[in-house]
């Protein structure tokens, strides 16, 4: 026989509607009314030659990422799972690098590396007597930087359906002749082909929704995130909300199609019996010029960064100074941490960061337990709206914030939060709030339902239960969720630079600053500073996750 709901309970539901109603649901009418406040007229935009072609780019950028997305990962995972490599262990970590990697923290550092006057063009040109490392901009660039941040997804989708793959069945296929690409395409790949497809929506929902790269080498070339962002600037709020409320639409489809790939991904890995895992003895050797390859992949791979490591020690100067026989010097860092003015995005990014994981805790924690845990009536609905967040794109988050709080209303307590401290971390608990619900969810469900029972029989009340029993058990959850969190939060650009102020101004948008200011040094220290920082997170987080 169910309890009835504690007063702990109700106040902690209540606190989660509320949430829910004020944040996600009130922010989304607001734009919508937004959007029709002309009577519909720019509605007619969505058939004008600029949104149509701003559409077509973005879809047309998210299809070449997730395709070569795929080769790359699967190929990797691939070759990782089946053959001898070289320093796997290290290789491994280097390869989820781009995970740590901010994504204007990428953008800057292929700036400086692939750039007609960047470092390796420098170092080419040096060799050569000539610039023959050319057109790094437009589509090519944008490209490049969308591989580099997004094929570590399917890598890590990939690898775990490997880790699941029963070898009986590769065995059997070996016996009967099969090759290895006869094997691959009729076994392997179709065991694979759920987890790929939702690595492949992911992915698809990520470059979709990317602002950092399509901004800063877009050019003419205008994308969704792109139109959105000039059409706020220019003053044009109703096609703003517009623009917003198609970009949300394409990708809520493409979280609804996530959450069915992800059903079927957990019933096609579910075998019965035990599964054999590959027998290290027959691993296949990889020749001289594949170990020589995966080497030269990582090197470049860790490239990007050691480009800003490099550049973060010359004097500061600007793109066009001379990057070599200068002597190295930490004036960078120094200035980033003896400057008020220099230090104060620091503190804002940090400030902002933890009070989204305080927020995020505070807000998924509850919504967790009633929809994972208690299973309320209309549970499936309020887990719905939860995490709807993840498939608004941030810088639609950012526009309907624009559009909700900047007037006083109940839901900000009669204050105007644009312009304000509150508005950014704001801005990041609502993005985040998915990525903590998941992994409270999984801590949720593993608690075995006996140990509440026995404690309800000892007298214990519902408080005492979920202090004593249920909140140790989850901790490990929690901080795993809290973690991702951090690091979304820390390197955050989209929703950044349409929020901030000058006294709100965060790490990341600083390092665009310095970039536009053409500070080489400065941008690169706080760029490498910022790396450090979400892979030491990062680390933390694969731990407690494993």
């Amino acid at each position: 026989m169910k309890k009835k709901f504690s007063i702990f309970e109700y106040v902690l539901l209540f606190v989660v509607l509320f949430f829910a109603v004020g944040y996600i649901i009130f922010p989304l009418i607001e734009l919508f009314k937004e959007s029709i406040s002309s009577n519909f007229d720019s509605y007619k935009s969505l058939g004008s030659g600029v949104v149509i072609n701003s559409a077509f780019n973005s879809v047309l950028l998210s299809v070449v990422t997730v395709i070569g997305c795929a080769a790359i990962g699967i190929l990797l995972a691939y070759y990782f799972h089946f053959y001898k490599i070289p320093f796997k262990k290290y290789l491994s970590v280097i390869f989820l690098i781009p995970l740590a990697t901010p994504p204007i923290v990428g953008v800057v550092s292929f700036l400086y590396l692939l750039s007609d006057n960047g470092i390796l063009s420098r170092i080419l040109f040096a060799i050569f007597s000539k610039n023959i490392l050319t057109g790094f901009e437009g589509w090519t660039a944008i490209i490049i930087i969308h591989l580099f941040s997004f094929y570590p997804l399917f890598f890590l989708f990939a690898t775990a359906s490997f880790e699941k793959l029963d070898y009986n069945v590769i065995d059997a296929s070996n016996s009967l002749g099969a090759s290895k690409w006869t094997t691959f395409r009729k076994i392997i790949l179709p065991f694979l082909l759920p987890s790929v497809a939702s690595a492949g929506i992911i992915t698809f929902m990520a470059s979709m929704a990317s602002f950092s790269a399509p901004f800063v080498f877009g050019g003419s070339i205008r994308f969704l995130t792109t139109e959105i962002y000039y059409s706020k600037i220019n003053g044009d709020t109703s096609l703003t909300a517009v623009l917003s409320i198609f970009l949300t639409l394409i990708s809520v489809v493409f979280l609804f199609l996530l959450r069915k790939f992800r059903t079927a991904n957990e019933y096609s890995l579910r075998m019965k019996g035990s599964v054999k895992k590959i027998d290290a003895s027959k691993l296949y050797n990889l020749n001289v010029a594949g170990k020589i390859l995966f080497l030269i992949t990582g090197f470049l791979i860790l490239l990007p960064v050691l480009t800003l490591l490099y550049l973060s020690l010359i004097p500061e100067g600007s793109l066009i100074r001379n990057y070599f026989g200068e002597g190295l010097t930490l004036i960078n860092y120094q200035n980033i941490f003896t400057t008020d003015a220099v230090a104060l995005p620091y503190y804002n990014s940090l400030m902002m960061s933890l009070i989204a994981v305080v927020g995020t805790i505070l807000i998924g924690l509850p919504a967790s337990y009633f929809t994972a845990k208690k299973k309320i009536k209309g549970g499936n609905f309020l887990e719905s709206i939860i995490t709807l967040p993840y498939g608004i794109p941030g810088t639609v988050i950012a526009i309907c914030l624009i559009f909700s709080f900047n007037s006083g209303n109940v839901f900000s307590f009669g204050e105007i939060l644009v312009g304000t401290f509150a508005i950014m971390p704001l801005a990041y608990t609502i993005r985040n709030i998915p990525a903590i619900t998941q992994s409270l969810n999984s801590g949720f469900n593993n608690i075995d339902p006996s140990l509440e029972e026995a404690s309800y029989s000892l007298g214990a009340g519902r408080f005492k239960t979920f202090r004593t029993i249920i909140l140790p058990l989850i901790i490990p959850a929690i901080i795993s969720g809290a973690l991702i969190v951090f690091i979304n939060s820390f390197g955050e650009f989209v929703s950044s630079i349409l929020l901030y102020t000058f006294s709100t101004k965060t790490i990341s948008i600083d390092i665009y600053s310095q970039l536009r200011l053409y500070n080489t040094g400065g941008s690169a220290a706080s760029g490498f500073i910022m790396f450090l920082i979400v892979l030491i997170a990062l680390i933390f987080s694969r731990r407690k996750i494993s």
